[in-house]
């Protein structure tokens, strides 16, 4: 039985990928910030030493995009030196580190889906912190995958769908920008998915891109997201980026081209479309 240290276990995707490798049979320890913090590097020695997995897979992320902007300190510790940190335990172990990483490493200027080795140029604070974690892990000397996802969705934390559900039940418009465009990517499909990786996993240094098929704007989700869970009262309203005016720049395509991932491992998921309709299945038509 493989044995996985589950790095940020109590975040909105570790709660569903712990869950989906128990349920596929492999040794799961979880470890969160109250029993591991991943920016002290004495701390990930001594917790991944006492547990000496075959894996560990980093799920913890520093991921306020706009609080990045000042809190860069914390940012760069937890998304870079908390990285890092888990390469170095990993190489002492002889564990294999499955990194999740963002579409944010992009400056969304390409016209068409971004591939794994397009140019990287991070907009903002944590899609710098995210790019410096990915290097660090590669410069690392550690055994690696890094997967780049984005636009994530789930049950157990703040996320887009939950946040447009909430302002429906309270306001009969909502503003949503519809320049930026996405593929979004229930969370569970994510975790499913590195339970395949590795099952199939043939022990390269590689990075891959991953998420839901199809693509869309943030505005154009939104609407699906109001038809798909009954909410048509509310209407949703088209609005540029500029206007929203946050702290931080996000770019205005973060597409991710998912060819590599389904030629090296058959790995290909479901359309954003149909995975809505499984997670308002999964959770019934109403947000608490």
């Amino acid at each position: 039985m493989l044995k996985i240290a589950l790095a940020g276990s109590t975040g909105m995707l570790g709660i569903d990928v712990g869950a989906v490798l128990k349920g596929a049979n492999f040794q799961v320890r979880n470890f969160n910030s109250k029993n591991m913090d991943i920016t002290v590097a004495s701390q990930v020695e001594t917790g991944i030493k006492a547990f000496n997995p075959d894996y560990i897979i980093n799920c913890a992320a520093y991921t306020r995009v706009d609080l990045a902007e000042t809190e860069k300190v914390k940012t760069d510790a937890v998304n870079n030196t908390g990285a890092k940190n888990l390469a170095e335990a990993a190489i002492s172990t002889g564990s294999r580190l499955i990194h999740i990483s963002t579409d944010y490493v992009f400056d969304g200027k390409k016209k068409t889906p971004y591939t794994e080795d397009d140019e990287k140029n991070p907009l903002n604070e944590y899609g710098l912190s995210k790019l410096k974690g990915e290097e660090a892990i590669k410069n690392s000397g550690a055994s690696y995958l890094i997967i780049r996802t984005g636009g994530l969705y789930g049950k157990n934390g703040n996320n887009f769908v939950n946040t447009i559900l909430k302002l429906a039940d309270s306001r009969k418009k909502i503003e949503v920008v519809n320049d930026q465009f996405i593929t979004p990517t229930y969370t569970k499909d994510l975790a499913y998915a590195l339970s395949e990786i590795i099952m199939k996993d043939n022990s390269k240094n590689e990075t891959y891109h991953l998420t839901n098929g199809g693509h869309t704007s943030w505005y154009e989700f939104a609407i699906e997201i109001i038809k798909v869970f009954k909410r048509t009262n509310t209407e949703i309203i088209p609005i540029s980026s500029d206007k929203l005016n946050r702290p931080a720049k996000r770019p205005h395509n973060s597409i991710l081209d998912n060819s590599k991932i389904k030629e090296d491992f058959s790995i290909s998921l479901r359309h954003w479309k149909d995975a809505l309709k499984k997670y308002c299945n999964d959770i019934g038509y109403f947000i608490r």
